[in-house]
């Protein structure tokens, strides 16, 4: 049976944003956290939000941040 699946977003200074993939409740926050860095993202916290059902990565935009 497929398991349901929650949006990934990334929290940074200006607000949420699709970090453009999905991931089960079930998953590690670290494999959330490598699929980030591939994308070019450092997340310093992640944590699934029950009540936004989605996934939260809390990051610094450091290119966008000056």
């Amino acid at each position: 049976m497929r398991q349901r699946r929650f949006p990934v977003l990334l929290a940074t200074a200006k607000g949420r944003h699709r970090a453009g993939f999905s991931a089960p409740a079930s998953e590690e926050p670290v494999q959330i956290a490598l699929k980030l860095r591939d994308k070019g993202w450092t997340a310093y916290r992640i944590r699934f939000d029950v009540e936004a059902g989605a996934w939260l990565a809390s990051v610094i935009d450091w290119k966008r941040a000056a």
